[in-house]
């Protein structure tokens, strides 16, 4: 459910996306603006110059153009395990820009405590929710206070942790 991140470069808004669901999804984003997706799936070649193949196991295997690139990423890592939480850490702190960014995790919530462990995120009172009936409860964490977007962050709504 991932849905776009953006980096203004030469007053040109880019985007970068990780770990989107489906190239439907792809496809729904605003054309007007430039896209970056990171994905393992290669069946989105087909977007061109916006998509760079990524692959978790190999979480800096990234073009050094893009490293400290951008100032908002949305990352929606692939499983809901350590490993794979610790390497997408990884790639994050390689694209966001040192100062100033906001990262908006899709994950587990299995996941809350790593997340902010490593990532220092904080759970959204909004709720993904997938056509496909999963098994797991998915949430949306962030680094940054969403205000009254997204449900704002729990702690904000009264809810306990």
């Amino acid at each position: 459910m991932a849905r776009l991140s953006a980096k203004t470069v030469n007053g040109r808004l880019n985007i970068l996306v990780f770990y989107l669901s489906s190239s439907t999804e792809f496809q729904k984003i605003n054309p007007d603006l430039s896209l970056q997706l990171l994905e393992y799936d290669k069946r989105f070649e087909q977007y061109g110059s916006e998509f760079t193949f990524y692959d978790y196991n190999q979480p800096l295997e990234l073009p050094s153009t893009m490293q400290h690139g951008y100032k908002i990423v949305v990352a929606d890592p692939p499983y809901l395990s350590e490993e794979c939480l610790e390497k997408v850490a990884q790639t994050v702190s390689f694209l966001m820009q040192p100062e100033e960014s906001h990262l908006l995790l899709l994950t587990g919530e299995v996941q809350r405590e790593r997340a902010a462990k490593l990532l220092g995120l904080s759970p959204c009172g909004f709720r993904p929710q997938h056509s496909s009936k999963l098994g797991n409860e998915f949430r949306l964490f962030t680094n940054y206070d969403p205000g009254l977007r997204l449900g704002g962050w729990e702690q904000q709504l009264g809810v306990l942790n």
